[in-house]
């Protein structure tokens, strides 16, 4: 057989002796599963013999896979047969009545019972996406048995193909449930069950006995701001005691604070001791030249009640919540990557972060990002050519970017990490070069299949070891008043000292949009008269759910892709549902003459387009129309884009936010002006930086 790289192409010529057989590539990973199960796939010759037919280690592959995906789909079909029955069987029996006869008549394990029973609450209208992920009964039964955000997160995963196990539900939840917890409780909770591991080897009477007594003399000293009364001989005689018992417990050679990571165990252990030996001698205050203010509390206390497993009691006095950005001298400060048209960078810059750079390599999004900010710093190159090293003397906030998402869009060939375009371990390397306190990366959802899965843990486990606790999230366009279809996948990095402090930023649900009220003002700048009639109608559509059932009403744009021309028939059908024509990227919006012909449908102008992705409508895109579309397409939403920065904000600079109000400042002021045309610039111009008559598009 002929050698061909793998990387190169995406097609293998089978010879055989009469005739020769074309196998698409993604074939060619199912039948024979490569790299998957640590075959190279760029050596076919394990595959074949020297006459081009398959060797008895391929056939034995191929066979048995097919074998064992047939069994898992069967074993699925039983499961969700089983559970049908079950529905049939509670509809005439109670459901104790039903338990006790699925026991003792049919013999099913008291462990499975309850799977089989709150299956149809809690995922009646799945068993076709269960069907095709070929569930598990170890899968389904913690994907019943979990609470409901953490189900919804897993379907959600499941439909975009990723794969999913047990682990994985349990981690998620965890994650969940962390996050509604306080960085006060989470810490607390970590170090309680420090602490309570550690005296375990004595007894767990000793180690509740200590915990409950040191919270007993840290509630008595926590508020207090008489520094007599911290100094008197019963806070120095009980403190010496408890440091005895502490040093029983966790040793008394602690190594000093700025020898560790302030997140560390051993960290938050050195305090708590020179904590209670600077309380023993009474020199607490001024301490290592720690002096709080009067509405603070002294850092080596809270160490203290850490300790004691319950989270410290909350400040009378309540933070206020920020309703504007901080002033230029107090912005944090970002380099972003992959910056494009400027969607993340007109968010963070809302958010209250400055820019020290932004790279890009294309250039028309280059020139949109000059022309529109020309004070940013705007580095038109490819990223791996850069060596960031020396940024890292700028203490860096932020790290963030759109990676290309084109090797994990369906839009690809799905290729992955094989695509020359993925620049993952380019992001990895970036992190690791300016150490900033916190990074978020930008991808479309398929970068979570399970096809990606070997990849996308390798770079988790790259970016823990550059020091920074890494989760995955997803954000819907329409949480935060957009309207439209688009979901997005952000792993985000923060710090060991201050990941315990991010939350994601919640959605706001009573700020759902519609299409036909985002776009009415611009459909009708043109003489259309019946905008107002198709805006209306769009307000008032349906939308379902997935058991079928009409989830709420407002119609929402479908993905704004980067294409211009013919649609796919799924995108044209889509789009066709919410009476828009998505072929093309017309000047102007549709004229009377034009809705007056028969079968019509409104076309969405580029400036449509950006209003869709949230772009201001005073942003100037630079280039020809199929650069324009381009730059929209792969834009983040400023809006998510700037909910996201003030989450890391809050979580770096300990502050509370107005988020509502930061997100829609100025709501109630709100002047409807009509939109500029946009500017467009010919490629060879574009290179030389000068401005150019502005021409309609």
């Amino acid at each position: 057989m002929q050698q061909i790289s793998a990387r190169a192409c995406f097609i293998l010529v089978k010879k055989t002796v009469h005739e020769t057989e074309i196998i698409d590539r993604s074939h060619f990973n199912e039948s024979f599963p490569g790299s998957l199960t640590g075959v190279p796939v760029s050596a076919p010759d394990q595959f074949w013999d020297a006459r081009g037919r398959m060797n008895s280690k391929a056939e034995t592959l191929a066979a048995a896979k097919k074998r064992i995906i047939e069994l898992q789909s069967q074993m699925t079909d039983r499961i969700l047969k089983m559970a049908a029955e079950v529905e049939r069987l509670l509809e005439v029996v109670t459901e104790r009545e039903a338990r006790e006869f699925l026991r003792v008549g049919c013999n099913v394990p008291s462990s499975e019972l309850s799977t089989y029973v709150r299956f149809q609450e809690r995922l009646k209208g799945s068993e076709t996406l269960l069907t095709r992920s070929r569930i598990s009964f170890p899968v389904l039964k913690s994907l019943v048995g979990c609470d409901l955000e953490t189900r919804q997160e897993i379907l959600e995963r499941m439909e975009i193909g990723a794969r999913v196990d047990t682990k994985e539900i349990a981690a998620i939840r965890k994650r969940l449930r962390d996050a509604k917890l306080t960085p006060g409780q989470l810490v607390a909770r970590k170090n309680g069950a420090l602490a309570t591991a550690a005296a375990r080897r004595q007894g767990e009477a000793a180690a509740k006995e200590f915990k409950d007594r040191l919270h007993a003399f840290v509630s008595i000293i926590i508020n207090t701001t008489d520094a007599v009364h911290i100094v008197s001989d019963e806070v120095r005689s009980e403190a010496g005691e408890l440091r005895r018992e502490f040093e029983s417990l966790f040793g008394s050679d602690h190594r000093p604070p700025e020898e560790l990571k302030s997140a560390s165990p051993a960290y938050q252990l050195s305090i708590a001791h020179l904590a209670l030996e600077h309380l023993e001698e009474g020199t607490l205050d001024g301490a290592a030249g720690i002096t709080p203010r009067r509405d603070e509390r002294h850092p080596w206390i809270v160490a203290l009640q850490s300790l004691t497993g319950r989270a410290l009691p909350e400040f009378k006095k309540e933070m206020t919540a920020l309703r504007q950005t901080p002033p230029p001298h107090d912005r944090l400060k970002v380099v972003e990557l992959c910056a494009g048209a400027g969607g993340m960078s007109i968010g963070l810059e809302r958010a209250g972060y400055k820019h020290v750079a932004l790279v890009e390599f294309d250039k028309h999004a280059a020139a949109t990002l000059r022309r529109n900010r020309p004070g940013w710093n705007v580095i038109q190159d490819d990223i791996r050519s850069i060596d960031f090293k020396i940024i890292q003397q700028l203490d860096i906030d932020l790290v963030c970017g759109g990676l290309p998402c084109q090797p994990y869009s369906s839009d690809g060939y799905g290729l992955g990490k094989e695509d020359p375009r993925d620049l993952w371990l380019e992001g990895v390397r970036v992190v690791s070069e300016i150490k900033p306190r916190a990074f978020v990366f930008e991808n479309v959802d398929g970068f979570l299949h399970g096809r990606h899965a070997d990849h996308v843990a390798d770079i988790l486990r790259r970016f823990r070891k550059a020091g920074y606790q890494v989760d995955i999230h997803r954000m819907q366009a329409e949480d935060f008043g957009i309207a439209q279809e688009r979901s997005r996948i952000l792993v985000i990095g923060l710090r060991d000292e201050f990941a315990g402090a991010f939350r994601m930023p919640s959605g706001f649900p009573e700020r759902r949009t519609n299409i036909g009220d985002a776009l009415v003002d611009l459909m009708a700048t043109n003489g259309w008269l019946g905008a107002c009639e198709w805006a209306s109608a769009r307000r008032e559509q349906p939308r379902f759910g997935r058991d079928g059932k009409v989830a709420g009403y407002g119609a929402l744009a479908s993905t704004i892709m980067t294409r211009r021309g013919k649609p796919r028939d799924k995108e044209a059908a889509r789009w066709g549902s919410k009476d828009v024509d998505i072929a093309g990227l017309p000047d102007h919006a549709p004229t009377a003459e034009q809705a007056a012909k028969p079968g019509f449908m409104p076309a969405l102008t580029a400036r449509m387009r950006a209003r869709l992705q949230n772009f201001p409508d005073d942003w100037e895109f630079q280039g020809g129309k199929q650069a324009t579309a381009d730059q929209i397409g792969n834009a983040v939403p400023p809006r998510m884009a700037q909910a996201v920065g003030l989450a890391i904000f809050a979580a770096l600079k300990d502050v509370t936010w107005d988020m509502e109000a930061m997100l829609w400042p100025e709501e109630s002021h709100r002047m409807i002006v009509s939109a500029p045309k946009l500017a467009i610039q010919d490629a060879h111009h574009i290179a030389s930086v000068e401005r150019v008559d502005e021409l309609d598009l």
